[in-house]
């Protein structure tokens, strides 16, 4: 007779494991397909990750305004008469110079344009500064310039461009077109041809296009005129002046200006960089940063609102480096910048929440003015860092020597994004695209309408945060909140600067 072979203990109580493990499976499917036990689920797993890796990870995946959305552009670009392929338009515009604020407006100016006049786009490029004078923004100039990448995410724009507007061909170099001998002559346009007059701020005039619904008419009228249908040759290509804050942004709507913006972003490899100089900021300081929520999520409540008690670091903008004094800008010196900065500071520090203050500069931290700030802030028991601070010794070594100036700040930019405040002068652009971005993504909406007036064409006090031209000069008061042209719960920009009334109004944050 045979005996039926019994199973070993062993191997009976893998069997029954692997039983109950796939019964508790079936069973918890339906309560895993509830929205609170999911992210309950998934919070349990997070603890079983390395915590810097997975700071990174939400950092990349988690952009402070949320997912790019993309229908209003989807919209515009419906709505807009496109030229046929045997009359092909293919634009294109110089390189533009200078920072993120000046570079990523240029560029996104570029692509406006391009869809206006119903174009082809040729990705634009930027023009890289002397590494040995910074104040020199043309030192490195070149025909074509430095690719898009050198700032920002080339796949990021195109792929969002080819979705939500594929009405709009895209070249990503004129290298690609180089069998087309009729794009060797560009037609030459400068913005101030498509506009009969530019905007008054302060009883200054500033180069922004008053009408934009005339741009398509004025661009045909010129384009028939300086190259009559009889004399082209197909393609053609009409090549634009790098002018950064023509195009009156507020003109297409808040919501499209919004998210306009979001078409650039941030090349990865700095972005990374950037979330490990926040983990580390946040962890050395025990800061409540939490790159998938906000900064109400983070820092628990209103980030600017004065009963909240939890600790948070300041964001300060001091843009004291030799091609800000130098270019004739009308940038305050380092007294009155730090004037206005401490300003609040001393309040604020009262409540002991803002002992924290991130210093975004181009300084190095050997620089006269960085010792000095470090200096006044110790005064008031407070802890300045740079990014150079709060990254591991082998990423100093990765922005010192393989990313330019420029591309540093993105680093700074990318931190401040998460600041519970910023602070900043109106003179600077890299200033203003923060603080109206964070606008956007956070809700601001601080006390407008406290300006004197004084705003652009299609720019008023009601906006969130812009105050407009302050009534006073800086050099006539004594109290830097008398002189502040954006305020909101998480922002404040110091100054008195048509310049910067121009930026508001041109600005795809």
């Amino acid at each position: 007779m045979i005996r039926p072979k019994m199973l070993d203990s062993s191997r009976l109580f893998r069997i029954l494991k692997y039983l109950v493990l796939i019964l508790l499976i079936f069973f918890a499917i339906p309560f895993l397909n509830r929205p609170s036990t999911r992210e309950r689920y998934t919070e349990l797993l997070r603890n079983f990750k390395d915590e810097k890796r997975l700071f990174i990870a939400d950092f990349l995946d988690n952009e402070i305004d949320g997912t790019f959305d993309g229908r209003e552009l989807a919209e515009l670009c419906a709505g807009k008469r496109w030229r046929p392929e045997d009359e092909g338009l293919i634009l294109s515009c110089q390189p533009v110079p200078g920072g993120i604020g000046e570079v990523k407006n240029g560029h996104l100016q570029c692509i406006r344009f391009a869809i206006e006049i119903g174009a082809q786009l040729v990705l634009p490029r930027i023009t890289r500064r002397s590494p040995a004078d910074i104040s020199n923004l043309n030192g490195e100039k070149q025909a074509k310039g430095q690719p898009l990448d050198y700032m920002f995410s080339s796949p990021h724009l195109v792929t969002s461009l080819r979705t939500h507007c594929p009405q709009m061909k895209i070249h990503t170099s004129l290298d690609d077109l180089y069998d087309k001998p009729s794009l060797l002559k560009p037609l030459p346009v400068i913005p101030a041809m498509l506009t009969d007059q530019f905007s008054n701020v302060d009883n200054a005039f500033f180069p922004v296009i008053t009408d934009p619904a005339q741009v398509r008419a004025k661009f045909d009228a010129l384009y028939d005129r300086d190259l009559p249908r009889d004399r082209r040759r197909y393609p053609v290509r009409a090549e634009f002046e790098a002018t950064p804050f023509v195009w009156p942004a507020a003109r297409d709507g808040e919501a499209f200006r919004r998210d306009f913006g979001r078409l650039l972003r941030v090349r990865d490899d700095v972005r990374v960089l950037a979330a490990s100089g926040l983990y580390n900021l946040a962890r050395r300081f025990g800061l409540p940063v939490d790159p998938r929520r906000g900064l109400s999520g983070s820092y628990g409540g209103d980030a600017g609102a004065d009963n909240d008690s939890r600790a948070m670091f300041v964001g300060v903008h001091l843009r004291t480096e030799k091609d800000a004094m130098y270019r004739d800008l009308g940038f305050p010196d380092y007294d009155a910048q730090v004037m206005y900065f401490f300003n609040y500071l001393e309040k604020a520090m009262e409540d002991g929440r803002h002992r924290v203050v991130y210093l975004a500069t181009g300084l190095g931290p050997g620089d006269d003015d960085v010792r000095r700030f470090r200096a006044r802030a110790a005064e008031l028991n407070a802890t300045v860092v740079t990014k150079r601070d709060v990254l591991a010794p082998g990423e100093v070594g990765v922005l010192n020597n393989r990313l330019t100036w420029d591309q540093r700040a993105l680093v700074d930019y990318e931190i401040m994004l998460r600041a519970g405040l910023v602070l900043g002068v109106a003179e600077s652009s890299f200033a203003w695209g923060l603080a109206m971005r964070r606008g956007n993504a956070y809700g601001g909406g601080g006390s407008g309408g406290g300006g004197g007036g004084g705003g652009v064409d299609g720019a008023d006090s009601e906006h969130s945060g812009y105050l407009g031209m302050p009534e006073r000069k800086p050099w006539d008061i004594f109290d830097p909140e008398d002189v502040v042209m954006w305020k909101d719960r998480y922002s404040t920009l110091y100054g008195r600067t048509g310049r910067g009334a121009t930026m508001f109004n041109g600005i795809w944050p």
